[in-house]
């Protein structure tokens, strides 16, 4: 599933200059930081609860920060072009 989205990802940009398709790597990369830093930010006081008393949260937690890493890697090598 990830693969058909990065696919999909390069068609779309695959027609814009590389000047402006890093352009808009860099900001859909920064807007992914921007909405998880908001996140965290509003519910860090719930979330420390929620993950030392459900235990299922934690391999959760971890495939979503994979996920994360993978396409921050994804949008960062669009950039580099």
């Amino acid at each position: 599933m990830l693969s058909s989205i990065f696919s999909y990802y390069d068609k779309l940009i695959m027609g814009i200059s590389p000047g402006y398709s890093s352009l808009i790597s860099l900001v859909i990369l920064l807007f992914v930081i921007l909405a998880l830093w908001r996140f965290i930010k509003g519910n860090f006081i719930w979330m420390i609860p929620i993950i030392i008393f459900i235990p299922a949260t934690w391999p959760a937690i971890k495939s979503i920060g994979r996920f994360l890493l993978i396409l921050g890697e994804f949008l960062l090598v669009h950039i580099k072009r």
